[in-house]
């Protein structure tokens, strides 16, 4: 197989596993997590999601502890003001009597630390009890939450535990500062920080954040054998000419043809100079003089015979004798050279 066949058939590979994920198929990822932060939430990831779930008639279900306003086709669990009893109990109502339902969470943060919720309950009763898909969202500029079981003091911090127990892992990421740190490992120069990674006094969020034109995804996909597969994806907003018409109720129509992309495939990222696309101009060099070679001097470098060591050749038994033919801009003297 060429390479170029080869390269086609993995981005293919690669597209569907992301694809089987987004459209929520049986059994390909009990539990999504989806790891965002203020410099790119996860909404734009969450959007595509239901929209795609809803085209093919699968009960939506969010626990919402940030959002408020849904649509109607999506069955809500209120998460503020309820305890975790209640939420699992709401929880349970929306999902009895329906075949397929993608569950999705907007803060496992709320949900485990300030809720108390279990989470390996949660996931029994979402993807083994009602064999549905469980989706939740942890918020990574969140601090690590007080321990709500003071019996376990030994257990695990909520984002390692759900860490561990996903089957799919999606982390969110601006697509200006992906350009950005492109740019820099292109030039040799240390990755851009962004937020609250700078360490500057009032910056949290950068004035680049949360870029309109899409969404990178970097994805660890697992397997039940253990092994793991990572990509880097691009989701661009969805356009009303990539679904059908809907039809028989449907709030949506399926999808026409996969848009998401690896983002190696981007023209934007793929582009050799990524310079236009992410503003590097503070990053520049700052010296006296300067250290580049005219056509001129190239050419005379290139026509400078160094002198060598005799005894690099391998005859060797001669001192290793330095040998230099002299040019005309050599100055010589004899009389010298005898003393």
């Amino acid at each position: 197989m060429s390479r170029s066949a080869s390269l086609a058939q993995y981005q293919r590979h690669s597209v569907h596993l992301m694809s089987r994920v987004l459209n929520v198929r049986a059994n390909t990822s009990p539990f999504t997590l989806v790891l965002d932060d203020l410099n790119q939430r996860a909404h734009p990831f969450l959007t595509e999601m239901m929209r795609r779930a809803l085209s093919r008639n699968v009960n939506v279900v969010v626990v919402a502890f940030e959002s408020s306003h849904f649509m109607s086709a999506i069955r809500t669990v209120p998460g503020f003001g309820a305890t975790g009893e209640e939420i699992m109990h709401g929880l349970r109502k929306a999902l009895s009597g329906t075949k397929e339902s993608l569950v999705i969470i907007d803060s496992l943060y709320d949900a485990l630390n300030g809720k108390g919720i279990d989470m390996g309950r949660l996931f029994h009763m979402v993807a083994g009890e009602f064999a549905s898909t469980l989706v939740g969202v942890y918020h990574q500029d969140m601090l690590p939450g007080h321990n709500v079981r003071p019996e376990t003091p030994y257990a695990p911090q909520a984002l390692d535990l759900v860490t561990y127990m996903a089957t799919s892992v999606i982390t969110c990421k601006s697509l200006a500062h992906c350009l950005a740190a492109k740019a820099a490992r292109e030039r040799s120069l240390p990755e851009p920080t962004h937020g609250l990674l700078q360490e500057a006094e009032g910056i949290v969020q950068c004035l680049d954040a949360n870029d309109r034109r899409g969404i990178v995804l970097e994805a660890e996909f697992r397997r039940k054998s253990g092994r793991s597969e990572g990509e880097t994806y691009f989701l661009r907003p969805g356009r009303r000419s990539d679904y059908q018409a809907p039809v028989g109720g449907s709030p949506f129509g399926t999808i026409k043809q996969e848009f998401v992309i690896l983002l190696d495939q981007l023209p934007a990222y793929a582009s050799q100079d990524t310079k236009a696309f992410a503003n590097t101009a503070d990053n520049e060099m700052e010296s006296t003089f300067n250290l580049g070679l005219t056509d001129k001097q190239k050419q005379a470098r290139e026509g400078i015979v160094l002198p060598y060591f005799d005894a690099q050749k391998g005859e060797g038994g001669e001192g290793g004798r330095i040998l230099y033919d002299m040019g005309s801009e050599d100055d010589f003297d004899e009389e010298e050279d005898e003393i």
